[in-house]
């Protein structure tokens, strides 16, 4: 067979093209292998889509300098969900590629290597678990949520569909939201999957993550579990997929959908707080809707109670504190809750518990020293009121700054006790979650601070009491989805407590216990929730009932970011009018986190009824808009407005 003499090969570029290369004659090229490729006088990483004998147009061709790869790691299949991710996305190609494939500038040789395990799972499922397995084990259906109470037991219906999706020879693809959930369930999937299983996430260095890419590929192992990365991960034949607690950004599940429908897979979602678009999606019948209602084995939901606090001296209420003191002394373990990402201030009456938010967009503004209210959303300023305008009263305050002291606090309230750490630079460190997992496990740890990624799926048997410290700061940040985040993450951090046969207690400390999210908390009520905001999105127009595309503009130059933000917009604007689409233009503005790594951050918010037509539109106005030294950045469906 005669050997191709061109190879079409995507580099990690904005310019969405794929670029020709030769072949040299001494040299086997075939698609889906990593090449290095001379680009722009620079020896670059390249993805090889296609072979061929095609060359058009008198130019000279540049040979491919050599091969990474020995065999190919993917195929068609991820050319095809590349393809539907840059034009759902406005990413190019190479860019997609190099997201989703592990990233080793190097050959490394991998043997071959057989699985000695067979599967072990022999748990009997209560009759809840068998009828939800059953249900959807036999539908037709390509996706599912799974909507259970926290410790309803939804990982043992995850494990029976993994098991039987395996022994019918096909793979399982199973995401968690934080890499140190991924590491306590690998313990508990280990024991079921032992060599069929592996662990893939951003921590792994790139020689761990390419031999584990290669393993999956080839079917050597046949279950990944991973955060959203793993939703890239190729495999001979895709049988499921899972998401559990159904909160990965939006685009890593709707890339799950897309690889359900094209590969003939089924997706099953699962959480206690589902988003408010997928639970719509279940109640509408677009994707089949399974309840678990009551809690696995004996224990019951725990008891929540709200404390007023007055937010000065980042204070613990005494509440909080004897029963923190009384559990641990008692042989138990406790979790507070730090909600404290740096943000800058809200306005809030003491008097009322009111807090000032923008009339066009019904989200918290926000102070700074120099501008007074601002709104993140659509750039509006207001001057700080002098009297409160719901109650007419003059004491006002601002809530959120000043949070990193708690700790401190928390250190000098219970100086006896062993106190541990959980937060997003923790996490960063390898192995910390596992060891996180093995310290509360064994009883090392008395009292466990963490912000909101110890909240969400962690098994602590022993948790008896949980904090919240500062409710009210996720409850008034500049996003839309402000109070469905405060709530889902109030209900699953509830759920951490009480697995074991005592019932959990729960106390969050708030200035404003009035506010109507916390009667939903307090009663564990989603479908109250779910009801109540939805009155509100659809009043505001704002998701489920139309879509967000976030254009944010980035720089080291602050004019220069504000003009090229304003330029962008007017472009938008522009080309909505002489297209004549249906779509609503906020800002631009100062993106609420308005600097980060150095950078200026202003960003504009698109709302419309439906993608059709929007992404081609933000193309077009990017391409037309001078971007020097300014970096923009496309989200669609975006998880946090931040």
């Amino acid at each position: 067979m005669k050997k191709p003499l061109f190879a079409d090969v995507y580099v990690n570029t904005p310019i969405d093209k794929s670029f020709l290369y030769g072949i040299p004659s001494d040299m086997e090229v075939k698609v889906g292998q990593r090449v290095h490729v001379n680009f722009a006088g620079r020896n670059t990483l390249g993805f090889v889509t296609s072979t061929h004998d095609n060359k058009t147009g008198d130019f000279e061709v540049k040979d491919i300098l050599s091969t990474i790869d020995s065999t190919p790691i993917f195929d068609e299949r991820l050319i095809e969900l590349v393809h539907y991710l840059s034009h759902s996305y406005v990413a190019s190609m190479g860019e997609g590629f190099a997201k989703a494939l592990p990233f080793s500038k190097k050959s490394i040789e991998i043997g071959d290597f057989k699985p000695q395990n067979q599967i072990s799972f022999h748990a009997s499922l209560t009759p809840h678990q068998e009828r939800v397995y059953r249900n959807i084990a036999s539908s037709e259906s390509e996706a599912h949520l799974i909507h259970g109470v926290t410790g309803s037991g939804k990982t043992e219906v995850y494990i029976k569909l993994a098991t039987e999706s395996i022994r019918d020879g096909k793979s399982v693809i199973f995401m968690v939201p934080e890499i140190g959930l991924s590491s306590q369930i690998y313990g508990r999937l280990k024991s079921v999957f032992g060599d069929l299983l592996i662990i893939y996430h951003s921590l792994l260095n790139v020689n761990e993550r390419y031999e584990r890419w290669v393993r999956f590929y080839r079917g050597d192992a046949r279950i990944v579990i991973g955060t959203r990365s793993a939703v890239f991960m190729q495999c001979p034949d895709l049988g499921l997929i899972i998401i559990d607690q159904s909160t990965p950004r939006y685009s890593a599940k709707r890339l799950a959908f897309f690889r359900a429908k094209t590969e003939n897979a089924k997706l099953v979602m699962g959480s206690a707080t589902p988003s408010l678009e997928t639970f719509n999606a279940a109640k509408k019948g677009s994707i089949g809707l399974h309840i678990l209602s009551e809690r696995f084995g004996k224990s019951a939901l725990p008891k929540i109670e709200l404390i007023k606090v007055s937010g000065q001296n980042n204070e613990i209420s005494g509440k909080l504190k004897v029963i923190t003191n009384k559990s641990i002394r008692e042989g138990k373990q406790v979790i507070f809750l730090l909600n404290r990402r740096g943000f800058s201030p809200v306005v809030l009456c003491v008097d009322c518990s009111e807090v000032v938010t923008c009339p066009n967009c019904s989200v918290g503004m926000n102070f700074h020293k120099n501008r007074g209210l601002l709104c993140h959303y659509c750039g509006k300023v207001s001057p700080v009121p002098k009297v409160c305008p719901k109650c007419g009263g003059e004491n006002i305050t601002f809530v959120g700054s000043g949070t990193q002291k708690i700790e401190e606090v928390v250190s000098s309230e219970f100086p006896h006790f062993n106190i541990l750490r959980m937060d997003q630079d923790s996490a960063k460190r390898k192995n910390s979650a596992s060891e996180l997992v093995r310290k509360m496990n064994s009883g090392e740890v008395d009292l466990l601070l963490g912000t909101q990624m110890i909240a969400k799926g962690f098994d602590f048997p022993n948790v008896e009491v949980a904090g919240v410290l500062m409710a009210d700061i996720g409850l008034n940040l500049p996003d839309f989805r402000a109070s469905e985040k405060i709530f889902s993450l109030l209900v699953q951090l509830a759920g951490r407590s009480g697995r074991g046969e005592e019932r959990g207690k729960v106390i969050i400390q708030t200035l404003n216990p009035e506010h109507s999210v916390f009667k939903f908390v307090i009663n564990q009520d989603y479908n109250g929730f779910f009801n109540n905001e939805m009155k509100m999105r659809e009043a505001l127009n704002y998701p489920p009932f139309s879509r967000i595309t976030r254009l944010v503009v980035r720089g080291k130059d602050e004019s220069r970011v504000e003009q090229a933000a304003d330029s962008l917009a007017h472009m938008v604007m522009e080309l909505v009018k002489s297209l004549k689409m249906k779509l609503e233009v906020l800002g631009p503005s100062p993106a609420p986190l308005a600097k980060t790594g150095g950078n200026f951050r202003y960003h504009i918010v698109l709302k419309s009824q439906s993608l059709r037509g929007v992404p081609d539109l933000v193309r077009r106005a990017i391409d037309r808009t001078d971007r020097k030294k300014v970096y923009v950045e496309v989200d669609i469906d975006p998880v946090d407005m931040i």
